[in-house]
């Protein structure tokens, strides 16, 4: 179906079929000019891939072989059955990453090397194959025309360092529709960023939910008028309805939102015109929403975590991956009418460091930005909390030097935590204030000390 536009105000809304899903039907080997394909249809064929990738693993890679011993992985006959397996954590990748290759090193394109927790934790490292990264930039590819058209400048805040990296990859989906990406390999430099967008007139921003609010807080305070920018699309770290809705009243243009991490192949799932929810990638992975503590299936619309086994990749496969990430499948159909089921775009993280309050589960980064909104000269934050002596410190990056609004954001935190059992002082320490915010690309998290 041909994609047009129709123009609301500055928005640009998209008409037609969701872009997801010919390359959908054309994976599990429909005719794509048919909008043929239901949901049953998705899950039939999900649950042979996820037998053929469950014997694929166990036959090729070490980690699977011991993980699935003494398991019949031929009598998985539904979903219900698979749901049963162990599950994989992110400790067993950086325990034995090279146990989870199931083919050559020879066969692999792209080494990603991740930090985790604790000043010893082990490195995470995970291994693409080139078919793989090329699955990634096929998503960008086809996700990315949910909101651009081809002749449209798209501004990327993303780092970019390697080929194949997620600002490059973008880079090539964008070119593949014929749009003109714009890159600023370092989105913390908001000044650099705004004179990307004074320039080149982008019709579409990309970047992290911080990255794009400290523009716009930027560009506004800097007097901004009648932003170019049509459609906002926020990836990679949790964002808000809040933000979401803040960010288009300022810019007059339509936000959608992106799900996903490096395990997922850095796409996961994006947001179609109706900015409803988030469309999964469901011919390259099969999600599930379970308990955190018993791993069981939980219905669609109840919260919880996600889990995600990939369906098609060979390098280094994950099966019921947990994510640490929490949200929901969404149970309204939405408007697009496409049977690739929404993730529910408010997500936000469920790991809770061991000696915090329970609190702490709930004052997060997005949940500070939120409330910070309303201090005009606010860009970013950065909070970091000390058990001893139970103590929230948040570092505040401001689009200039201002004692009195930094004392405003104290007095807004401290309202924020007084009614909670066991609250932390606050202390608020002023940031940069010269352009440039402080947070990095990591998922941003309270610091714990």
């Amino acid at each position: 179906m041909q994609k047009t536009f129709v123009e609301n105000a500055q928005q640009r809304i998209v008409i037609g079929a969701n872009p997801l899903d010919a390359p959908a039907q054309e994976d599990m080997g429909f005719d794509a000019s048919a909008r043929s394909f239901s949901h049953a249809q998705i899950e039939a064929w999900q649950l042979s891939k996820l037998k053929e990738v469950c014997s694929y693993a166990k036959e090729n890679g070490s980690f699977y072989a011991e993980h699935f011993r003494g398991l019949n992985l031929d009598s998985i006959a539904s979903r219900e059955e698979f749901s049963k397996l162990p599950r994989t954590t992110s400790a067993d990748i950086s325990e034995a990453p090279f146990k989870f290759l199931c083919t050559s090193q020879d066969d692999i394109a792209r080494v990603v090397t991740l930090t985790t927790s604790g000043s010893t934790g082990k490195p995470k490292r995970l291994y693409f194959t080139q078919d793989e990264l090329d699955e990634t930039t096929a998503f960008y590819n086809h996700g990315m025309r949910c909101l651009v058209n081809a002749g449209d400048t798209v501004l990327a805040l993303l780092p970019a360092p390697k080929p194949d990296s997620v600002g490059a990859l973008l880079a090539d989906g964008l070119r593949q529709l014929g749009a003109n990406p714009v890159l600023n390999q370092d989105p913390d430099d908001v000044t650099a960023s705004l004179t990307m967008l004074n320039e080149h007139s982008p019709d579409c921003v990309v970047g992290t939910s911080a990255h794009v609010l400290a523009l716009v807080k930027l560009w506004k305070h800097q007097g901004g008028m009648n932003s170019p920018v049509k459609s906002v699309l926020l990836c990679w770290d949790a964002n808000s309805r809040s933000i979401r809705k803040y960010i288009e009243r300022i810019w007059d243009c339509r936000v959608h939102t992106h799900w996903g991490m490096t395990e997922t192949g850095l796409g996961g799932a994006v947001s179609c015109a109706h900015s409803k929810g988030m469309h999964l990638r469901e011919t390259n992975l099969y999600i599930e929403i379970t308990d955190p503590e018993t791993g069981m299936v939980l219905p669609d619309g109840e919260r919880g975590e996600i889990v995600v086994t990939t369906l098609t990749r060979k390098g280094m496969p994950l099966i019921r991956y947990r994510t640490g990430d929490e949200s929901h499948i969404m149970t309204n159909a939405c408007p697009c009418d496409s049977p690739l089921r929404q993730l529910s775009p408010n997500i936000r993280r469920i790991v809770q460091p061991s000696d915090t309050p329970d609190w702490f589960q709930f004052v997060t980064p997005t949940s500070i930005d939120r409330l910070l909104l309303s201090v005009p000269n606010f860009l970013a934050q950065q909070a970091q909390y000390w058990v001893a002596p139970n103590k929230l410190e948040v570092t505040v990056d401001m689009s200039e030097n201002s004692p009195q609004q930094l004392a405003s954001v104290k007095e807004l935190l401290c309202d924020l935590v007084s009614p909670l059992h066991n609250a932390p002082d606050i202390l608020c320490l002023p940031g940069r204030n010269d352009g440039k915010i402080s947070i990095g690309f990591a998922k941003r998290k309270i610091c714990v000390t």
